[in-house]
């Protein structure tokens, strides 16, 4: 009883976001995911998955945490959800059903770099979808330089910081993305805020579906260059990305 009540609660709050979500920015879902709350109840196998999900499901279960599977439309929502992150995952979903955005351009895996740039992209959507919703979140990564400014020397020193800081377990790749695009969504919801672009500019952006040749990349050079530009010169996301990341080159 208590499970179904916590399940019934979750889901009216999901279903609550995406149906403001779609008010607000004038766009229709053809369907809605399906929720789950996990909590002590649910097992893996009661989701009917693949069992090559079985791993990454038994962390975030662990964790306690949130997330959205594309593939089958099932937003999972941890036994340490806050309301920030159930409206971010709302946001998640809300983007790739109506943007139909995929990780693949014409049945084809996109290029590493641009692979990259997608993620950055789908963070960045579901930070400004749940900023739109009212999350005031107060986002931890703004506590640190940029690490979009510093050369290799630095961001090794700035690698050896955060892991003396923060623990072994941080992973500095996951950090970097994490702030670059929540950084890039709070700008950009600031502007929105101060009325320098309007939601018909930012429902274009959750219809993008980033495809083409480094579709991905160019978008997020441009939202990076106009709302968070680095002080000397314009960024060259694709260069920075190979470094960051670690990726090798296609």
């Amino acid at each position: 009883m208590r499970w179904q009540k916590k399940q019934a609660q979750v889901e009216g709050l999901v279903y609550d976001a995406l149906a403001e979500l779609s008010e607000c920015l004038s766009i229709e879902l053809s369907c809605y995911p399906e929720v789950w709350w996990i909590g002590k109840t649910v097992k893996f196998n009661d989701l009917g998955l693949p069992k090559s999900l079985k791993d990454e499901f038994e962390i975030r279960l662990a964790g306690g945490l949130s997330y959205y599977l594309v593939k089958q439309q099932i937003i999972i929502i941890g036994s340490k959800s806050t309301r920030h992150s159930i409206l971010e995952e709302s946001s998640h979903a809300f983007n790739f059903l109506s943007s139909g955005v995929s990780y693949k351009v014409a049945n084809k895996r996109r290029n590493v770099k641009d692979y990259m740039a997608l993620g950055m992209l789908v963070e960045l959507m579901g930070m400004l979808g749940a900023r739109l919703l009212g999350s005031d979140w107060e986002n931890p990564y703004e506590d640190f330089p940029d690490l979009m400014l510093f050369d290799d020397k630095s961001r090794d020193n700035i690698r050896r910081v955060l892991l003396e800081a923060l623990g072994e377990n941080i992973d500095f790749e996951e950090f970097f993305i994490h702030q670059q695009d929540y950084g890039l969504a709070d700008r950009i919801y600031a502007k929105y805020l101060s009325g320098e672009v309007g939601l018909a500019w930012i429902r274009k952006l959750f219809l993008d579906d980033f495809s083409g040749p480094d579709g991905a990349i160019n978008a997020y050079t441009r939202l990076r260059n106009r709302f968070w530009p680095k002080e000397s010169s314009k960024l060259q996301l694709s260069d920075l990305l190979l470094i960051l990341l670690n990726c090798p080159a296609n």
